[in-house]
């Protein structure tokens, strides 16, 4: 199997190694409990300071995100595209958001019509480097991590009360601080993920995964 491409294709791929495995073994909301478990992985990593750990439970997380969309019908490359089309939402930026400057968020998100989706994960990442970058450099990676840590909870809150427009729009929200994060880490999430998931699950190497449930 070639390398997954668009976040597209990483939600295809996850969909084959996993759907019928989840299908059979988990409930929604236990992928939603396994994405928390990898967050708390990553907690212990920045409390340790140890980068290896962080970077082992990130495509873990960014797994159990997709198979959770995967579960529940979120298209996630529709879903990001539809909160962030190549500018802030909330100040219309292409680059360099300027939103610590607003006093409070705007009710209507803004648009753009012309912008033309990003194709591959790394550009994904790229765009959010343009536009959110330079704002988030002064900051912390723990204050970055605890944006992930917040929009992951206010996701699992949306489904949890069955708020399908909002649990689409929290997915993007926690997508884009991933994002984020692994900027302010200097590491790229298409690379890492390959790594641990060439195509196959991480635990028991084959192309439809066989694990006993856990």
């Amino acid at each position: 199997m070639e390398k997954p491409l668009s976040l597209k294709d990483w939600q295809e791929m996850f969909l084959c190694i996993y759907y019928e495995k989840d299908r059979r073994d988990y409930i929604p909301a236990d992928l939603l409990l396994h994405a928390q478990e990898e967050a708390a992985k990553i907690d212990e990593g920045i409390r340790k300071e140890d980068e290896a750990e962080i970077k082992n439970a990130v495509p873990h997380l960014f797994c159990w995100l997709l198979s959770f969309c995967n579960r529940v019908g979120i298209n996630a490359e529709e879903a990001v595209w539809g909160k962030y089309p190549v500018i802030c939402p909330y100040c219309g930026n292409k680059e360099n958001c300027m939103c610590i400057t607003l006093d409070e968020k705007p009710s209507q998100w803004f648009e753009n019509p012309d912008g033309r989706m990003p194709i591959s994960l790394d550009d994904w990442q790229d765009m959010f480097l343009r536009i959110f970058g330079r704002i988030n450099k002064p900051l912390w990676i723990i204050q970055v991590w605890l944006h992930v840590h917040e929009e992951l909870g206010e996701l699992s809150r949306e489904f949890r009360l069955g708020e399908t427009l909002k649990t689409w729009e929290e997915f993007a929200d926690c997508f884009a601080w991933l994002m984020a994060f692994c900027n302010r880490l200097n590491i790229k999430l298409g690379e890492i993920t390959w790594n641990i998931y060439p195509g196959v699950c991480s635990v028991c190497k084959r192309d439809k995964c066989q694990c006993p449930k856990v």
